[in-house]
C-alpha cells in the first residue's frame, strides 16, 4: 500500500502519521488484494479535528471524512466508515480486473454562483468536487468561456451569473453495476459521472431520497 499523510493548519505529527498509516494498512489487508494508493489529510478548523481519507483501489475510489474534538478519534471514525464500505463490496473489489472496457468520454463540469451572490471564491474551494475525474490527456480544441477564472455570463433578461469554474474532465468507462458500487463507496457524494461501457455514452448515477439510485442516460 502506498500512503501519503499530510497536515493542514496544524503541525506535522509523526505519531499521528504512524497511527493513520498502520490502521489504514490493517483495514485494507482485510478486504483488498493488490495495489492500494491512499491519501490522508489531517486538518484543524476551529475546535474540529478533521481526518479525510481517499483510497484508489482497482479503478474505484473510496472516500471518508470525519471530525471530532480529537484527531485520533477522527481517524478511527473515518476508517470505521471506510471499513464498512470495503466489507460491503469485498467480493467486487477482489474480482474486478484492471481491464479496458472502452474509451473514456469527456464532459464539462462547472460551478455557477447564484445571481445575488457577491462572495469571493478560490478554485481550491471546489477541489473535492473534481478530484474523482481526471483531466483529459489532451486538452480539447473547443474553447469554452470560463475555464479557470471566474467570469460573468449574460442570461435571458439581461441579468448575469458568475461562472466560477468550468473545466473538461474524463469519465471512466465502467458498467452500470460498477458505477453504482462506486457511488456507494463515495459516502460524501450525491452523484457519479461515468462512461457506460456498453453504450459508450456519458451516464450519471445519483442517490435518491428514497434510498434507491437514479440513472441519467445521454444519447
Amino acid at each position: 500500500m502506498n500512503a501519503n499523510v499530510s497536515f493542514r493548519h496544524m503541525e506535522s505529527s509523526s505519531s499521528l502519521r504512524e497511527y493513520a498509516e498502520s490502521k489504514l494498512a490493517r483495514t485494507c489487508d482485510k478486504y483488498v488484494q493488490g495495489k492500494v494508493d491512499a491519501t490522508a489529510v489531517m486538518s484543524v478548523e476551529k475546535h474540529w479535528h478533521i481526518a479525510d481519507f481517499t483510497l484508489y483501489i482497482k479503478g474505484f475510489t473510496v472516500k471518508a471524512k470525519e471530525r471530532s474534538e480529537d484527531m485520533y478519534s477522527s481517524i478511527d471514525l473515518a476508517l470505521d466508515k471506510i471499513e464498512k464500505q470495503l466489507r460491503r463490496h469485498k467480493d467486487r473489489l477482489k474480482d474486478r480486473q484492471q481491464r479496458s472496457t472502452g474509451h473514456s468520454r469527456l464532459f464539462r463540469m462547472g460551478v455557477v454562483a447564484p445571481l445575488d451572490n457577491d462572495g469571493d471564491f478560490e478554485d481550491s474551494d471546489f477541489a473535492e468536487d473534481y478530484e474523482l475525474y481526471p483531466a483529459p490527456e489532451e486538452p480539447s480544441e473547443v474553447a469554452v468561456d470560463g475555464t479557470d477564472g471566474a467570469v460573468e455570463v449574460e442570461v435571458e433578461g439581461g441579468s448575469t451569473v458568475k461562472v466560477l469554474r468550468n473545466q473538461e474532465y474524463s469519465a471512466q468507462p465502467m458498467s452500470l453495476e460498477e458505477a453504482v458500487v462506486q457511488l456507494d463507496l463515495l459516502s460524501d457524494r450525491e452523484f457519479y459521472i461515468f462512461t457506460n461501457a456498453e453504450s459508450q455514452n456519458i451516464n450519471i448515477v445519483y442517490k435518491r431520497h428514497d434510498g434507491n439510485v437514479g440513472l441519467i442516460e445521454t444519447a
